[in-house]
């Protein structure tokens, strides 16, 4: 590595921490001063609190590391514009890749850092903080301590979904359950009963009615006792921690769209979110692009002229981000597109910016 490798890297990691610390400390202020009521009002420990937020660190860094990178990238480069430095490398023959190409290829590791924390650390603090605001904090009565589970929904195997008003862990029973069955996307049966139960071998059905959706009408069948062996399901399933598909991994949750294939649920909305693991770490890698371009403008940047610049590109890029994930949630446009349509946009403009200043 070059000296003014060495010299470039040192001030982009030094303004990259800042950046980083000042955000997070803004948004931990923020929530705490929305949330101050909820501590106040649970006599939450201090300890607990910052626990709390300790869990949601790495969380706030990933949120937060895009616009950080694209600051500490304007502010180190956009300063050897002002001290005249930058002009005397392009000068030397020096092209503005090859300056900035240090902080580009650390925006690539932050990026590949930042994949490697939503897939391995970040859904595990996730559900750990927050475990400590509604379990520690807030007195919430854990499922896995409790003999029933209320609101039981699961989506199950071949296009069963499963309802349920409570789920009894040691009888191994379904309490009001309601049992969808589709086929292509449409509704083919239905089944209501007031208790279902595991017999050690199978599910049963007991006091309820099955109705069947067909082309000529509906058909509705009452029954007293209705076994079902033809169901995949076990009691180990309705005892599964639930997690939202949002705070999945990438394993995870495609884990969870193939099984919502198989139910013949619709899949669009999380297969953006699959993508989307992948789009949205390389945005460090693009923010970093762009901000090496806007630096090298001849008009010497000031301070709150790269800030402003910074926010202005963050709040252009998650309006795009936003746009293209709600086309491909609603099926318009394709999820691959739709997760990264903001990408496809910003790597034009950060590419088309960066050729001009390199001319």
């Amino acid at each position: 590595m070059r000296i003014h490798d060495k010299y470039v890297l040192g001030d982009f990691l030094r303004n990259l921490a800042i950046g980083l610390l000042a955000f997070t400390v803004i948004y931990v202020t923020v929530d705490v001063t929305d949330q101050i009521n909820v501590y106040l009002d649970n006599h939450a420990r201090f300890l607990d609190v910052v626990l709390h937020y300790a869990y949601r660190i790495p969380w706030i860094l990933v949120l937060i590391m895009p616009v950080s990178v694209l600051l500490a990238t304007v502010f180190s480069l956009g300063r050897l514009s002002k001290l005249n430095e930058l002009t005397a490398f392009i000068s030397s023959g020096t092209p503005l890749t090859r300056i900035a190409s240090p902080i580009i290829v650390s925006s690539l590791i932050v990026s590949i850092i930042v994949m490697v924390l939503g897939e391995f650390v970040i859904p595990e603090t996730n559900r750990k903080s927050l475990h400590i605001k509604r379990v520690t904090i807030q007195g919430e009565k854990e499922d896995s301590d409790s003999r029933y589970r209320s609101n039981v929904h699961y989506q199950g195997e071949q296009g069963r979904t499963y309802y349920a008003e409570n789920y009894d862990v040691v009888l191994k029973a379904l309490v009001n359950p309601i049992l969808y069955e589709y086929e292509g996307g449409k509704l083919k049966r239905r089944i209501d009963s007031k208790k279902a139960f595991w017999d050690g071998a199978r599910w049963v059905f007991i006091d309820g009615a099955v109705r069947e959706f067909r082309a000529q009408g509906e058909k509705v069948t009452p029954f007293d006792k209705l076994p079902m062996p033809e169901l995949r399901e076990r009691p180990e399933d309705f005892t599964k921690e639930e997690i939202d598909p949002e705070e999945m991994n990438f394993r995870q949750l495609r884990v969870y769209i193939d099984r919502l294939a198989r139910s013949g649920g619709p899949i669009d909305k999380y297969r953006v979110d699959l993508y989307f693991k992948f789009s949205f770490p390389l945005t460090n890698l693009i923010f970093a692009v762009i901000g090496a371009a806007l630096s090298s403008a001849k008009r010497k940047p000031s301070m709150a002229t790269g800030f402003g610049q910074t926010l202005f590109i963050s709040f252009a890029y998650f309006g795009v981000l936003r746009i293209g994930q709600g086309l491909g949630h609603s099926g318009v446009i394709d999820p691959l597109l739709g997760a990264w349509l903001g990408n496809i946009v910003f790597i034009g403009i950060g590419g088309f910016l960066l050729y001009r200043a390199n001319q």
